[in-house]
C-alpha cells in the first residue's frame, strides 16, 4: 500500500482551461472545502498547499502575463486557506506552506500548532525558505541569503519550533473543572534559545495537539535540500518522475536519514504526479495529439511559473534552444538541474515542468493509471504519490470516482480511515 497527497499549486483553481467553474467564483473557500471533503471521501492522506509571497515580475520584466493567467497572482495566505478546509473536513491532514525567510519563528510555531489544535492533530508544515528576491523585498529585506546559507538558518528556525512545541510536556493540561486548573505550572517550561540568528525566551501559549507537533513536509533536492530534508521532514517530496529517478532519490533520503539518526521507515517520500485519468481509449489518444503541440499561450504561462521560481527571466531566451550552461540560479537549484537535464529546450523545460511532454507518464483510463502507479512504487520501494493538479470539480473527480476506486481493487490504498491524527495516516504503512 501507498499514500497519496494532492498538491494545490494555483492561483485560481482551473483558470485558463475548460475546467474552471464559475459557478464556484474564485473569491470564496467554498470550493477548496468541497473540494478537500472528495478528497477526505477517497481516503487520502493530506493536502498541501504551494504559495509564493509576491505577484512575479520576472519572466519579460513584467507582471502582465502572471496578472493575465493567473499564474501565483492571486495567491491566497495558505494558513488562512488551511483554517478553511480544516473546518471543513474531520480526518484529512492540510499542510500549508510557510516559509522561514519571512515568519518569526514564534509566530509560525504558535500559528501552525493553534490550527493543529484545533483540527484534532492534522496540520502539516510544508517547510520552504523561500527562493524568491521579490518576496524578500515584499518583507523589507535587500534580497535573499545564498542559497545553502538559507538552508544553515532553517536548520537553527526548525530545531528552535521543535522546542517550543516541546515546551509544554505530555500531561500539562489539566482542565478540571472541579478544581479550577487548567495547566500544571510545573510541566511549562521556558525554552531559553539562543542561537546565531533567533534568540526566543518562550514557552510557546500554545498546548500541543494530538499528534503533537505539525506534521513536517519539506521539498529540498539539492545536496544542502535533502541532507536538511533527512534531518527534519517527516514527508519528502520529489519533483521527478522517472522511476529510476525516483529510486535514487528515496534511497538518497532514507541514506542521509539513518545518518542524522532516524528511522527511515518514518519519512515518506512522496513522487510528485500528474495523472491524466481518461474514460476510454479514445480520449487517451486525443489527450496524447494534445500534448505533440501544446499552444503557445499555455507555454508562456509555465515558463512565467519557471521564471518565478528560479528567479530566472526565460524570456530572454530561444524557445528551441536549450538553456546557455552559464546561466545558474539562487533560486531553487534542484528544480533548474531536473529541468534542463537532458540537454533540454527552453520549451521542453516548460512542459517539463507542467508534465506535458509526450512522455508524459501516467496518462490512460483509471485501470491503466493504477497499473501503472502499481508499477511505478514497486520499482522504487515506496512511499506515495503527491498528485498535482487544478482543484476543480471535474479533476478531483476523475481521481476520486475513477483512479482511487482502480487503486482499491488493486489493494494499494485505504479503503477508510483507522486513525484521526495526519501523523497516524501516514505511520499506518
Amino acid at each position: 500500500m501507498f499514500h497519496l497527497g494532492w498538491f494545490v499549486y494555483e492561483a485560481i483553481q482551473g483558470w485558463g482551461s475548460p475546467e474552471f467553474d464559475p459557478a464556484y467564483g474564485w473569491s470564496t473557500p467554498r470550493l477548496h472545502q468541497d473540494m478537500a471533503r472528495k478528497l477526505e471521501g477517497a481516503g487520502f492522506d493530506f493536502i498541501l498547499l504551494e504559495d509564493l509571497s509576491a505577484i512575479p515580475d520576472i519572466y519579460g520584466a513584467s507582471r502582465a502575463v502572471y496578472l493575465r493567467e493567473a499564474v501565483h497572482a492571486p495567491k491566497f495566505d495558505p494558513a488562512v486557506m488551511a483554517g478553511f478546509m480544516a473546518a471543513a473536513t474531520s480526518r484529512i491532514g492540510i499542510i500549508p506552506t510557510l516559509t522561514t525567510s519571512f515568519y518569526p519563528p514564534f509566530l509560525l510555531s504558535r500559528l501552525t500548532q493553534t490550527l493543529d489544535l484545533m483540527s484534532g492533530g492534522r496540520i502539516g508544515w510544508n517547510i520552504v525558505t523561500s527562493s524568491s528576491e521579490l518576496a524578500a523585498r515584499n518583507f523589507g529585506m535587500p534580497g535573499l541569503p545564498e542559497h545553502d546559507e538559507r538552508y544553515d538558518i532553517a536548520d537553527e528556525y526548525v530545531e528552535l519550533c521543535k522546542a517550543l512545541w516541546r515546551s509544554w510536556e505530555p500531561g500539562a493540561v489539566l482542565a478540571d473543572t472541579i478544581t479550577g486548573v487548567f495547566a500544571d505550572q510545573d510541566k511549562v517550561h521556558a525554552v531559553d534559545f539562543s542561537g546565531a540568528h533567533y534568540s526566543v525566551l518562550g514557552p510557546l501559549n500554545v498546548p500541543p495537539s494530538p499528534q503533537g507537533r505539525p506534521v513536517l513536509a519539506q521539498a529540498g533536492s539539492s545536496p544542502r535540500g535533502r541532507r536538511f530534508a533527512a534531518r527534519h521532514a517527516d514527508i519528502v517530496l520529489t519533483p521527478v518522475n522517472h522511476p529510476p529517478a525516483i529510486k535514487a532519490f528515496r534511497d538518497d533520503i532514507r541514506r542521509l536519514a539513518a545518518e542524522e539518526g532516524r528511522d527511515p521507515d518514518s519519512v515518506k517520500v512522496m513522487a510528485l504526479a500528474f495523472p491524466h485519468i481518461c474514460r476510454d481509449k479514445k480520449e487517451v489518444e486525443q489527450f496524447r495529439a494534445y500534448l505533440q503541440a501544446v499552444p503557445d499561450r499555455r507555454v508562456l504561462a509555465w515558463l512565467a511559473q519557471l521564471s518565478a521560481i528560479t528567479g530566472i527571466d526565460m524570456a530572454r531566451f530561444d524557445l528551441d534552444e536549450p538553456l546557455p550552461a552559464d546561466v545558474d540560479t539562487n533560486g531553487s537549484k534542484g528544480t533548474l538541474d531536473w529541468l534542463r537535464s537532458g540537454n533540454a529546450t527552453v520549451r521542453q523545460m516548460a512542459l517539463r515542468l507542467a508534465r506535458l511532454t509526450p512522455d508524459t507518464p501516467m496518462i490512460g483510463t483509471a485501470e491503466q493509471v493504477a497499473a501503472e502507479m502499481e508499477e511505478v512504487m514497486a520499482q522504487v520501494g515506496g512511499d506515495g504519490f503527491l498528485i498535482a493538479g487544478p482543484l476543480t470539480p471535474a479533476n478531483v473527480g476523475r481521481a476520486t470516482e475513477l483512479l482511487v476506486p482502480a487503486l482499491r481493487r488493486r489493494g494499494l490504498v485505504r479503503d477508510g480511515y483507522r486513525h484521526d491524527t495526519l501523523k497516524s495516516h501516514l505511520l499506518e504503512y
